[in-house]
């Protein structure tokens, strides 16, 4: 078997990044990750695992006198480690301080050479799995008061931040990309289609029109939703905290929701406090969680089972509970479903609607309030959700406040 070259792990090669560091004043950081390598040692043992590693290290050594200068440094975290990193000690082009532009062109050049290769060497093991690759660059300035492991541990830190954000907005432009073009076509199709004589039918115009208006709603919804959440992770929620009856706000999601569950056969079951104080939360917000969760519940559970509320309280903490019969989370998938956009089965998502969003609002309004909104279930049997809510007084404002 073939191994990749050996490279120096990061603590043997930090005395001579300092000296570079301290002649040059910065280096240029680059991060590498495999993802979820360890799953992939698990499924496919650890000799081939590492021969993908290998693959990682014999790439970014080959890229010396390339990409990289013959100077710069290629190592990696450690024995067995998923991660590599490069330091650059010149800036390219011979400029004279590095531009995260520069670093940007040269982590994704180098991050494409990764990817085609660890996926070429998978199929040459006869791996199934589509490996993907984070990369991720920053600048690291010299700063005589920090030791030089504080100084890289902090680039790693940003450069895994970065690679994590780079990842998120390409999957948030693709996913709103998508969800904005269905309405948007279909108002176009129909509107042209009406502009070119179809409304010389009254019946068909009026017919058409309704759909046009149904889907310039769906947009509409779309747009709140991504608003809040861009207001949500930027913590610019809003909230008007005052005593509420949350009992009654239970009672009004089952009011709601009631006619869907019958028209399914599906009985929803609620067990509340003969007695429930009052309870300090933004009564619109914490509504539409709970219409959520509900919604959800009934959404995706079979004809004749049963959705179950609860609520209850301690001295300092409120409880909600939803709890469904119907095909449950894998396991695998439980960590992700309150990600912006994500769905569980896309094919579940095409039959029942949905744009991702709905519990990942619910969450971020949750846990603006200071509580917790989390999910437990068994695969075939169904799903719980747990909502928390603090006691708190009434205040109004902006969560960071």
């Amino acid at each position: 078997m073939e191994q990749g070259p050996n490279i120096p792990f990061i603590p043997d090669i930090l005395d001579k990044v300092a000296t570079e560091l301290k002649a040059r004043h910065q280096a240029g950081f680059l991060y590498f990750d495999v993802v979820e390598f360890l799953a992939l040692r698990d499924k496919y043992g650890k000799e081939k695992s590492e021969q993908i590693l290998d693959a990682v290290k014999s790439t970014l050594v080959g890229q010396k006198g390339r990409l990289f200068r013959d100077e710069d440094l290629v190592a990696s975290g450690g024995a067995g480690s998923d991660f590599f990193v490069v330091f650059l000690f010149a800036p390219p082009r011979r400029k004279e301080k590095f531009a995260t532009s520069d670093l940007k062109l040269i982590a994704t050049r180098v991050s494409q050479k990764l990817h085609n290769v660890m996926n070429d060497r998978a199929n040459e093991l006869g791996m199934n799995d589509r490996l993907e690759l984070r990369s991720g660059y920053t600048v690291i300035d010299h700063d005589p008061e920090l030791p030089i492991s504080r100084l890289v541990y902090e680039a790693r830190k940003e450069a895994a931040l970065k690679s994590r954000l780079d990842e998120i907005m390409v999957s948030f432009v693709a996913n709103v990309s998508h969800e904005l073009r269905t309405p948007l076509t279909c108002i176009k199709g129909y509107t042209e289609t009406l502009l070119e004589g179809a409304m010389e039918d009254p019946e068909l115009t009026r017919r058409w029109l309704g759909t046009i208006y149904t889907e310039a709603q769906r947009l509409e919804r779309l747009i709140k939703d991504l608003l809040d959440i861009s207001m949500m992770e930027a913590d610019q929620i809003d909230l008007s905290v005052t005593q509420c009856d949350l009992k009654a706000l239970v009672e009004h999601a089952v009011s709601v929701l009631i006619p869907r569950a019958e028209s399914q056969n599906i009985k929803i079951h609620v067990e509340l406090p003969e007695e429930a104080p009052q309870w300090g939360l933004d009564h619109d917000r914490i509504s539409q969680v709970i219409l959520n969760l509900v919604d959800n519940a009934i959404k995706y559970s079979p004809v004749n089972t049963n959705v179950t509320l609860r609520l209850y309280f301690s001295a300092e903490r409120a409880t909600i509970e939803v709890e469904d019969e119907g095909n449950g989370i894998k396991e695998s998938e439980l960590p992700k479903i309150f990600d912006r956009f994500y769905r569980v089965e896309e094919s579940r998502a095409t039959r029942f609607g949905g744009r991702g969003l709905g519990l990942s609002i619910a969450k971020h309004l949750v846990e603006a309030h200071g509580g917790d909104l989390t999910a437990t279930s068994v695969f075939g049997e169904g799903s719980k959700f747990t909502l928390t809510l603090p006691r708190q007084e009434e205040w109004t404002g902006s969560d960071e406040e």
